[in-house]
């Protein structure tokens, strides 16, 4: 709902957007806000105090105005992915070594704000989209037979599997998926021999490792949040 009605940040707009790409269901539920909301709206705007001969107010509610049902009907047919760019061609991919991925169109727009891939434990690339927001988005790739060290949340962290796969203790992972991890959750994301996963994620603090040699970066983790 908070999305339909625009009152989520950009990072998170982005984050649903994405998943609307691959969700049919999450489509449908996006439609009917949309269809609640414009209801809602033409009943505000519609409804008006009338006196009668009397001398009584009354509330009655008139039918649409031509220009007023028109628009209405188009809220209510709007397609919830991202308008086409017609300026100019936008990137639509993802190329690492020599494997290449579909970049999400809602993230086309933002080409320019995906910084360069850097390794982090585990085998693993990270990408930050600078979007704007205090939470912090990023590309993250796991290779195949990699794993990120065991860790909880400071914070809220949003994985969206964009393409392959990853598991965990809670459960096995797949493109569209939407995963969301918080303090009360401890992993090891993980991907098997042959098999990588591209995710896009969203923290709104850092990370916190919980095992072995990855607890010595726990004091540099706010400088990995913010970089």
């Amino acid at each position: 709902m908070q999305f339909t009605s625009g009152d989520l940040d950009p990072a998170a707009s982005i984050m649903i957007s994405t998943h609307l790409e691959f969700c049919p269901c999450c489509r449908q539920k996006v439609a009917a806000y949309e269809d609640e909301i414009s209801q809602q709206l033409a009943a505000e705007e519609s409804a008006v105090d009338i006196v009668d001969a009397s001398g009584t107010a009354t509330t009655e509610t008139p039918p649409l105005s031509p220009d007023l049902a028109a628009m209405m009907q188009q809220i209510m047919s709007q397609n919830t992915e991202p308008e086409p760019n017609h300026e100019s061609p936008q990137p639509q991919t993802i190329t690492l070594g020599d494997k290449t991925y579909p970049l999400p169109r809602a993230l086309r727009r933002h080409q320019q704000e995906i910084g360069p891939w850097s390794r982090l434990p585990g085998n693993i690339k990270r990408a930050q989209v600078a979007v704007g927001g205090s939470s912090k988005m990023n590309f993250i790739f796991m290779d195949s037979d990699s794993s990120l060290p065991e860790h909880t949340h400071q914070g809220q962290e949003i994985t969206l599997v964009l393409a392959g796969q990853f598991h965990d203790e809670h459960g096995t992972y797949r493109a569209g998926d939407f995963i969301v991890q918080t303090a009360e959750h401890r992993h090891v994301p993980k991907t098997e021999q042959g098999e990588d996963c591209l995710c896009l994620t969203l923290l709104d603090a850092p990370l916190h490792f919980t095992s072995g040699l990855a607890t010595l970066l726990n004091p540099f983790s706010q400088l990995f949040f913010r970089g």
